[in-house]
């Protein structure tokens, strides 16, 4: 059986994981068959509709490590897209699994405001929503194994390039 790896890919709304995440899954399986993407969103709508304070945030990022977790013991390498920023998930993360690689996207937040096309960060700055994590939800930026940083559009084969090194690194 193949050796299956998760790979947490965490950033802020915006920085860019879903994208990197996307790119990596695609220049991965031109070689390897055994490749899965987990959007957070998508994954949200599956495992339930959990509100965005910051302990229903943990709840559902443990849900998604468990269900990461399960495919990679199954031979899976998993990537994960998830904002996630939490001390007690990078814990329980390492906790839980055997195979486990963090990358942090990091982006300066200057950026992230010219990429809101949600509104969400200027909502959450005039105060018109609540519990967006960079404003009023803090978050911890994590130890990770590895760190892109992704402000500007020319770094994402750059970026993709790294996180491929580093995955082929552990599998």
């Amino acid at each position: 059986m193949k050796k299956g790896l998760v790979v947490w890919i965490c950033g802020l709304a915006g920085s860019g994981k879903s994208t990197i995440a996307r790119e990596v899954r695609n220049k991965l399986s031109l070689y390897q068959d055994n490749v899965i993407y987990l959007d957070g969103d998508e994954l949200r709508e599956i495992l339930g509709n959990f509100d965005y304070d910051r302990d229903s945030r943990i709840e559902m990022a443990k849900k998604r490590a468990l269900m990461a977790n399960f495919l990679a013991q199954q031979g899976m390498i998993v990537l994960v897209s998830t904002i996630s920023l939490f001390n007690e998930i990078y814990t329980f993360n390492r906790a839980l699994m055997n195979s486990y690689c963090e990358i942090f996207v990091d982006c300066d937040f200057e950026e992230l405001l010219k990429r809101d096309q949600k509104n969400l960060y200027s909502n959450a700055i005039n105060k018109k929503i609540i519990n967006v994590v960079g404003v009023d939800i803090p978050f911890d930026i994590p130890q990770a194994d590895l760190v892109v940083h992704n402000n500007k559009q020319e770094a994402l084969q750059n970026n993709v390039a790294m996180i491929i090194e580093t995955i082929q690194s552990r599998i």
